[in-house]
């Protein structure tokens, strides 16, 4: 006998894709938008599910095909083992449709600075059990730091954009440059990349972020959404969008295209026979796995903690299985104190973002989701917050722990062999003390502001001791 979600499911879809569009369809459905929250349905793009949400006009355009045909025309256009970036990802239409056409071997890396919105987002890459994915709680920009999310388009979170003046409600959010973090072109390695960026008016800022994406060879289109009296408000214009991309090779395929509000699409002018190698991080092969048949096997986030684990088992798969280029060590371990650092400058910034109700973290959870083997906490000791990065050798993880008492430390993890020592080493590192240690195949670091080589020291000998697989 079907169950509920299942009978909920097929009625929405039969409402949604079958009844013909009448004046007040969606209106009909409001009463009923608590018991149909997240009700799996079928997007009008692709073969790819959505959790239902009524209450946001954003998720039923994409639910709809009401977006238009240039994104996804770009995006039907992706090859196997291609490289698709989702720059403005919102609950994931183009995310999961470009993640079914990169196919096993390629990958999809997605971008959402708003919290509620990417939660939407990881509820849908895994009720369409997607492992190509990865998707971060960021927005791109020419910095990184903290910025402030204009939310108070009630009811349609594509409008939601970084503040360009003071606002009455928003949410602290991070911006990243691709500068800051290089370990990401590591991961797309010499993948085929396609962009789009729909970020209201951002949309300059981002291209100057991801100018190290737009200097890759192999980057072969770009789909920026275009409307001049969003981009003003950040004291840009359309004219310098096409600028910056014609200065990286960029032709634009719609220059006929006028208006107030359209999608342009580049094309790089010339195809490029033979790309320079780059180390690939490759994927593990994993038997092919059908979209669930069953709703009862679709798991919706019931609260922010569980959003997180949620996260971390799309991680699960990105974990590096060849090596690139060999390094010495000492260089390998100065790659690895850098990008332990990067995670504790963004995880500073981070400290100020909103989340409500606060995440309970069980670190045994995530560390079997995220295959990281972290440590048993000294007493009194706990996990405040978990991020995801990207770095040279795959997904890293930098977790903030605290016991309430002194400032908290920032904990980094990678699956890295080879470049740290075996027993802590302390060392300091522009104002900053930093603890570091390699746990067989796992290098951990401690990286602390405050504390003391010495207090930090012991700290580190007491989490190395509890590390266990």
């Amino acid at each position: 006998m079907p169950d509920s979600r299942m009978v909920r499911s097929w009625l929405l879809n039969l409402y949604i894709h079958h009844l013909p569009r009448f004046r007040g369809k969606w209106r009909l459905l409001s009463p009923f938008a608590a018991m149909l929250d997240g009700t799996p349905v079928r997007s009008s793009y692709g073969d790819v599910c959505l959790g239902f949400d009524v209450r946001d006009r954003t998720h039923l355009l994409g639910l709809t095909g009401k977006y238009g045909e240039r994104v996804s025309n770009e995006v039907t256009n992706l090859q196997p083992g291609d490289c698709f970036i989702d720059v403005g990802a919102n609950c994931g239409v183009f995310t999961l449709l470009a993640a079914e056409q990169v196919g096993a071997d390629g990958l999809v890396v997605a971008f959402e600075p708003c919290f509620s919105t990417f939660a939407k987002l990881v509820r849908n890459i895994g009720l369409n059990a997607l492992d190509n994915v990865l998707p971060f709680n960021m927005a791109l920009a020419a910095l990184t730091q903290p910025e402030l999310l204009d939310n108070s388009a009630s009811g349609h979170s594509g409008r939601f954009s970084i503040a360009n003046e003071p606002v009455q409600t928003g949410e602290r959010v991070m911006t990243l440059s691709i500068s800051d973090f290089p370990g990401l072109l590591k991961l797309i390695g010499d993948r085929s990349i396609t962009v789009k960026i729909d970020v209201e008016g951002f949309e300059y800022a981002v291209l100057q972020g991801l100018q190290p994406i737009l200097d890759l060879p192999q980057t072969r289109a770009a789909v920026v959404e275009v409307d001049d009296r969003n981009l003003g408000r950040y004291g840009a214009k359309a004219s310098e969008v096409f600028g910056l991309l014609e200065r990286h090779g960029f032709k634009r395929v719609n220059p006929d295209d006028t208006g107030q509000h359209f999608d342009a699409v580049f094309h790089r002018q010339s195809a490029v026979a033979n790309p320079p190698a780059a180390s690939v991080i490759p994927l593990p092969h994993r038997s092919s796995r059908a979209r669930p048949a069953s709703l009862s096997r679709h798991r919706g986030a019931a609260n922010l903690a569980r959003v997180a684990a949620a996260l971390l088992v799309l991680a699960g798969g990105w974990f590096i299985v060849g090596k690139g280029l060999p390094v010495d060590r000492g260089q390998a371990e100065e790659y690895f104190i850098q990008e332990a650092l990067q995670s504790h400058h963004v995880a500073e910034m981070r400290a100020a973002l909103r989340r409500s109700p606060p995440a309970v973290f069980n670190v045994g959870e995530v560390g079997s989701y995220a295959r990281i083997a972290l440590p048993i906490l000294p007493r009194g000791w706990r996990v405040t917050d978990v991020q995801l990065f990207p770095s040279d050798s795959g997904p890293s993880l930098q977790m903030t722990i605290t016991n309430d008492i002194s400032r908290p430390v920032s904990l980094f993890a990678v699956r890295d062999d080879g470049v740290a020592p075996a027993k802590p080493a302390v060392l300091t590192r522009n104002g900053k003390t930093v603890a570091y240690w390699q746990e067989g195949e796992l290098a951990y670091a401690l990286i602390s502001k405050r504390k003391r080589p010495a207090e930090l020291d012991r700290l580190a000998e007491d989490i190395a001791d509890n590390v266990t697989s």
